[in-house]
């Protein structure tokens, strides 16, 4: 299914303001996309085993055709809990949008709960999404993103520590641990619970965004007139990536099709979009002017220190908060710096050209 791109979605107060019924009697199918996740699947499924009625519950797993062992740990899963129903789906384009639109056409149940192989809910996570998207105007309930390192190495510590900072990925809500309100109407959450019925007005998942596709869908609920909430009465951890090659690829990935959704949808762009394009683009801008004019060296120089000075310092926080030593400062400016730079430079290329 390709969902539509058209920014004026007609909605219907009938289909979505319905009475809910108390979280005990709804079904809620769980849709899982997976590609290669031998190292995390069986926790993220482990966890999904005490978060509902047994027999009002499924879980549903998309997998791209894994070439490792993923396909043999759910299955052996499966076998381990044979009074919880477990699929598991074919998703041959290996892409994630896809893979939740056909997790959700072959859900049974009305409540989708969106998770991923990466994720492990904290308890109780989906019954209480569901609690919450009874609430009057909800259309989408997601729980903070509590970032963990892939690996017990200094480098995997950083990403996890830069990734969940307001320095390395900006004012994010679902990402950030700050925020005195159990609940607030954001712009997007991650691993979010939202009705089949929704999915099917808005046209499902845009298959035309390999990433960004969560965001994308959120924008359109919010376009139909409904909330998106986010409650931090739970949360779902969610493992970083581990090298710098690996988190590279990901920030690349990230910024190329999110200047291919704000292509999209102009009106979604925010202020943390821009801050690191701008940082680029401003590089870019200044080294060249500095050939010809000295004194536009100077302030590359000035603009780099600076920049090198709050990653110090940022990074001197985030070492303080996880107790580690000091090789912690050294790296997470080499990994806030990798974020920002791949991030916006794919974000400028992405606006002149399609990603891949």
């Amino acid at each position: 299914m390709t969902a539509s791109t058209q920014e004026n979605v007609a909605t219907s107060d009938e289909t979505f303001m319905r009475p809910a019924l108390p979280a005990e009697c709804e079904f809620v199918s769980v849709v899982i996309p997976s590609y290669n996740e031998e190292r995390f699947i069986v926790k993220a499924l482990e966890q999904l085993v005490g978060q509902y009625e047994k027999s009002r519950f499924e879980i549903i797993v998309v997998d791209g055709v894994s070439e490792d062992q993923t396909r043999d740990l759910v299955s052996e899963f499966k076998a381990k809990h044979p009074d919880l129903s477990v699929t598991i789906i074919d998703n041959p384009k290996r892409n994630i949008p896809t893979a939740l639109n056909l997790g959700v056409s072959a859900a049974r149940a009305d409540i989708i709960a969106r998770m991923d192989a990466h994720a492990v809910p904290s308890e109780g996570y989906i019954r209480r999404c569901v609690e919450v998207l009874g609430q009057h105007n909800t259309g989408v309930v997601g729980m903070p993103c509590r970032v963990r390192a892939g690996t017990n190495t200094l480098l995997a510590r950083a990403i996890a520590g830069a990734v969940s900072h307001s320095f390395g990925i900006g004012d994010a809500k679902y990402r950030l641990s700050e925020g005195a309100a159990l609940q607030e109407t954001v712009d997007t959450v991650a691993f979010a619970c939202f009705r089949k019925s929704l999915w099917q007005e808005l046209g499902g998942f845009n298959e035309s965004l390999l990433t960004n596709e969560d965001y994308d869908f959120n924008y359109r609920v919010r376009l139909a007139g409904l909330e998106v909430i986010l409650d931090r009465s739970g949360h779902c951890d969610y493992f970083a990536r581990t090298s710098f090659r690996d988190l590279a690829a990901q920030y690349r990935r990230y910024g190329g099709w999110k200047a291919r959704m704000v292509r999209l949808h102009p009106g979604s762009i925010k202020l943390r979009h821009l801050v690191a394009p701008a940082f680029v683009f401003s590089l870019v801008c200044l080294m060249m002017l500095s050939v010809f004019w000295p004194p536009f060296a100077l302030l590359l120089s000035l603009e780099i220190g600076l920049y090198v000075l709050l990653s110090l310092a940022f990074g001197w926080q985030i070492m303080r908060r996880n107790h580690d030593g000091l090789g912690m400062l050294l790296a997470i400016p080499l990994v806030f710096f990798t974020i920002h730079l791949t991030w916006g430079s794919s974000f400028l290329l992405g606006l002149v050209r399609k990603p891949r």
